[in-house]
């Protein structure tokens, strides 16, 4: 998980051929480690600065949001029967055994602001609380609130926990309310009044993983909004989530809908202004957005984890987008629908995507084709946007297979959890056999601390020592990069099957000698500052010394 990435400014090209060094490196940057790296010839590399799990903290919180919504039964279905292949992923390759897991389940509804259309005035859905419906049923304690899975054995329910997790996301259903409110449930999970229990789902030291199902885009708004009092006439009840959320160059999109509307995909995205305030008539056209801030249910997220968010947190969404390698390219469109509302005819807002196996049969509104695809998620796209690139994943909903969302998220889940692989190409400094990396390493030992709220929260002390590089002389306590190979020895095995090779990283993993009788804290980290090769595929450069291997 790399942190930040310096770029050495020791030499320069032009024209395919070196022309001289540049600055020396910058003061502060070697202001921040006691034992500055070696001087380099001037090469085209880089210092990176990254932190690594050395005594994995297997600890796992997963919280799926399901849609609860009329038109999810047959996505519910293809996730739970995939479930298992997201299990599968998070094992340990050598071992077999999962982390310390807990699974929870929140839904989509949380009603219809002041409008009584889904759960009644004073009423707002379920409120995001974690579901657990027919626990004896599905053989779990009664006073559970989520699955939980400790030490390779069940805690509070019975049997496997694949089916366990199937039984409990079947009571989920499909009666909840058409106005989805799939970010702000995740954030009223932990901040609402009367979800404090929630919280404890939340252990400090483990990661988070969040996983998304929905087939319509997020309409979150204010608990007091009026934005769905009115029902117009000439359009479906829910096209107002799309039309007052959205925004699209080259088109204008009314509330209420009196034209039909088709312009590029790509030209369309999520409003991102300022939520109207509660003085606003939000039931009527706005200039400002009725919808609330995605920026902010992202920061609430990010706040559950603090300043490791980027660390400790994945995203991953399973909602309508195009389908991968689907040829053809759909527009955002909204057009006539003539079952819009009940019986009547309106306009609504067209899927981006179809299940391959259930196709339209016609240019026009397919009713069997759009239950099985997936209106177009632009606040969910934009909310996976706010998290970084190492914590987000995106899936097509119209995917016929959920297998590959499934075992893709479970795999970069334990790819975070057991992080012992470099995710960089090390320079190598020396002619001697392997890959002689040129590193200062430190130990970070976390300890707990309550902040002002009462609530724990995890840091780390950094060792003012680095540890040395291990020599032919094998120190007491020293560290190597140990590289892997699926045809070598029973150690480059393991290590290629933890820490598989990528286009441009090799399978490598580091490893950390310690002296004898020493017990690590479960959780140390290392910080790694290593010279690390640039990608330089799109220059037109002679082979990198120490790089090309």
């Amino acid at each position: 998980m790399v942190n930040t990435t310096y770029e050495f400014p020791r030499s320069i090209w032009r024209i395919g051929r070196w022309v001289g060094p540049s600055l020396a490196i910058p003061v502060a940057l070697w202001a921040c480690t006691s034992h500055p790296l070696s001087q380099p010839d001037p090469q085209p590399e880089q210092l990176t600065d990254a932190t690594i799990l050395v005594a994995p903290m297997r600890h796992l919180d997963l919280l799926f949001m399901i849609d609860n919504s009329p038109s999810m039964g047959p996505k519910q279905d293809k996730m739970k029967e995939q479930f298992p292949k997201l299990i599968d992923a998070l094992r340990d390759p050598v071992d077999g055994k999962l982390p310390d897991l807990r699974v929870a389940i929140l839904d989509s509804d949380l009603g219809s602001g002041t409008a009584h259309w889904c759960t009644g005035f004073e009423h707002h859905g379920d409120l995001g609380k974690f579901q657990v419906r027919d626990p004896a049923g599905c053989k779990v304690k009664p006073d559970a609130l989520w699955l939980e899975y400790t030490h390779n054995e069940p805690v509070n329910f019975t049997g496997d926990v694949s089916i366990a997790f199937k039984c409990l996301a079947s009571g989920v259903g499909v009666e909840g309310c058409g106005f989805e409110h799939q970010l702000q449930a995740l954030q009223w999970a932990f901040y609402l009044s009367g979800n404090e229990s929630q919280w404890n789902f939340l252990r400090p030291e483990a990661y988070l993983g969040i996983v998304i199902l929905t087939d319509e885009d997020d309409c979150s708004a204010p608990m007091d909004s009026h934005m769905f009092d009115v029902f117009p006439p000439t359009e479906s009840p829910s096209l107002r989530c799309a039309t007052r959320g959205h925004q699209c160059s080259g088109a204008t999109l009314t509330y209420p809908t009196t034209a039909a509307v088709s312009v590029p995909w790509e030209s369309c995205s999520a409003r991102d202004d300022a939520t109207c305030d509660s003085s606003v008539d939000t039931s009527q056209a706005t200039p400002c957005n009725p919808l609330s801030n995605i920026k902010t249910i992202a920061d609430a997220v990010k706040g559950l984890k603090g300043t490791e968010a980027d660390d400790k947190i994945l995203v991953a969404a399973i909602y309508g987008m195009p389908r991968a390698g689907d040829a053809t390219v759909r527009p955002y469109k909204i057009d006539m629908n003539p079952n819009a509302y009940g019986n009547n005819a309106g306009y609504d807002y067209w899927p981006i995507c179809y299940d391959p196996n259930h196709m339209p049969t016609s240019s026009g509104w397919d009713k069997a084709a759009a239950e099985n695809g997936a209106a177009g998620g632009l606040r969910i796209s934009a909310f996976l946007n706010q998290f970084n690139d190492k914590s987000r994943l995106a899936y097509s909903i119209c995917e016929s297979d959920f297998g590959p969302a499934m075992a893709g998220i479970g795999k970069t889940l334990r790819t975070k959890i057991d992080n012992l692989c470099v995710p960089f190409k090390l320079v190598d400094t020396s002619d001697e056999p392997g890959i002689q990396a040129n590193c200062r390493i430190v130990d970070r030992i976390p300890r707990m601390v309550q902040d002002s709220t009462g609530h724990w929260t995890q840091i780390y002390d950094e060792s003012p020592n680095s540890i040395p590089r291990c020599q032919s002389t094998r120190e007491p306590e020293c560290w190597e990069v140990k590289f892997g190979n699926p045809n070598g020895t029973d150690d480059e095995k393991e290590t290629a099957t933890r820490c598989p090779a990528q286009p441009t990283v090799p399978s490598q993993m580091i490893n950390v000698l310690r002296k004898p009788g020493t017990t690590l804290v479960e959780g140390t980290k290392i910080r790694m500052q290593c010279r690390t090769c640039v990608d330089l595929t799109s220059h037109d450069l002679r082979p990198i010394e120490g790089c090309d291997y």
